[in-house]
């Protein structure tokens, strides 16, 4: 078995296409083909099957995956420890963040990674924060700014700045001159909010609960800045950190009784030292988190 049938093997699993995993690895669909036959012909078994037009892993493809991806992200770390010795940083580094503050927070640190460390390749994903923790355990993330992890003992957590939520409105709403609300006075207030996959909305509902009062939810998105448009174009208003407003000419009304916020951290994992392109990411972050609080 080589490294580059397990490569392939995950960019067909992730892709669910021969097709499509051939065009991001540069290589022909036979010759894709006919590696994965190789491998299956090793293991001893299929991994994969059709499923309508297109493909799907079996049961022995779905244990092996798993497998084959912390092989990859074991040696992907290893190639890393030894970039250390480099005097100029390069290698890779996979950063993971929450929706709302890689909206506002991450563009300007990216940039200037960037600029000071051209050699190093920055792969960003915007994530909810189960999913990043998941990241972090299974090795597919290196380092994350999400919000502070609950329960977790295999993951350090460095706090940054508190994230306070407010009602966002345009100039015609009926809020829109005041200063403060509290969640009591929004019954029955038409709302525009994400989903409830994210922990910004399940924070919006647990304040409500809190305050005896059911949300009167008008419109769901699926992101932060389909919410701000939403309330820009007329619509809704939508409850979400005021940091996300940015550059908007929107209002924002602070939001009390129960006042919303949470704890927005640098996380990694406790099993590893930190490399230098980690540390240099971080320094970045800190910096960047200063100017926001």
């Amino acid at each position: 078995m080589e490294l580059r049938h397990l490569r392939y093997f995950i960019a067909i699993a992730e892709h669910a296409s021969f097709r499509a995993a051939a065009e991001e690895l540069f290589v022909s669909q036979p010759t894709l083909s006919q590696q994965m036959k190789d491998l299956e012909k090793e293991l001893g078994c299929d991994l994969f099957e059709r499923a309508g037009r297109g493909i799907r892993l079996t049961g022995e493809g779905s244990v092996f995956f798993q497998y084959a991806r912390k092989a990859l992200n074991v040696l992907d770390e290893g190639q890393a420890a030894v970039d250390e010795f480099d005097e100029l940083l390069r290698g890779r580094l996979r950063v993971g963040v929450v929706q709302t503050v890689g909206a506002y927070l991450i563009p300007k640190v990216v940039s200037q990674f960037s600029r000071d460390f051209p050699a190093v390749e920055v792969r960003v994903a915007e994530l909810s924060a189960s999913q990043i923790e998941s990241g972090l355990h299974d090795g597919s993330l290196d380092l994350a700014v999400s919000f502070e992890p609950v329960g977790q003992r295999t993951l350090s957590h460095e706090v940054l700045f508190d994230e306070q939520f407010v009602l966002i409105v345009d100039k015609r709403h009926a809020f829109a001159n005041r200063k403060k609300v509290r969640v009591v006075d929004l019954n029955e207030t038409p709302l525009c909010l994400l989903t409830r996959d994210y922990c910004t909305r399940r924070m919006v509902d647990a304040a409500f609960l809190e305050a005896s009062v059911i949300p009167t939810v008008a419109i769901e998105m699926t992101s932060v800045e389909g919410c701000l448009g939403v309330v820009e174009s007329g619509g809704p208003a939508t409850i979400l950190p005021h940091l996300a407003l940015s550059k908007r000419k929107l209002h924002a009304v602070r939001i009390e009784r129960p006042i919303i916020k949470r704890s927005v951290c640098l996380i990694r994992r406790n099993s590893l030292g930190e490399s230098r392109a980690s540390e240099a990411f971080s320094g970045l972050v800190r910096e960047a988190a200063v100017d926001i609080s």
